[in-house]
């Protein structure tokens, strides 16, 4: 799966800054696909992708793009591996905190969730910016 690249095409939907969101028509093979994780669903035939609009593609623009298999095994630690990771060290760490409170269980974890919940607002929020390595590239584009 790392060395793995996968060609979609689609259609932009809409611009912002270097980055653009491409409209693809969902398959029967979208079920099986290890890219869903970066795919939203736009409608129950549609899913929106952000992908790096290097080749500066307006909408309505057909386009091609690919997605590295890399960049699906980073997203899928920086979703589920690393959160997993931080809620095992608070829940520890919290316990040696907390050890002088009877409920040092319940303090524990709810340190933990903040530590979880802190993590994706760094990593996800507004405030953070989109790395251009990690996202799809557009290969190609056809104006209408």
């Amino acid at each position: 799966m790392n060395r793995e690249v996968i060609v979609e095409e689609g259609i932009v939907v809409s611009v912002e800054n270097e980055f653009a969101n491409v409209a693809v028509t969902q398959s029967e093979t979208c079920n099986e696909c290890s890219a869903k994780i970066i795919c939203k669903p736009k409608t129950a035939d549609e899913n929106i992708i952000k992908v790096f609009n290097g080749l500066e593609a307006k909408p309505g623009d057909k386009v091609r793009f690919e997605i590295k298999g890399s960049t699906l095994l980073s997203a899928s630690f920086m979703l589920y591996g690393l959160p997993l990771i931080i809620f095992l060290a608070g829940i520890f760490l919290g316990l040696s905190i907390f050890s002088i409170y009877n409920s040092k269980e319940l303090y524990a974890f709810l340190f933990s969730v903040g530590l979880v919940g802190i993590y994706f607002f760094l990593s996800f929020g507004k405030t953070s910016k989109t790395n251009k390595e990690i996202l799809p590239k557009i290969l190609s584009k056809t104006s209408y």
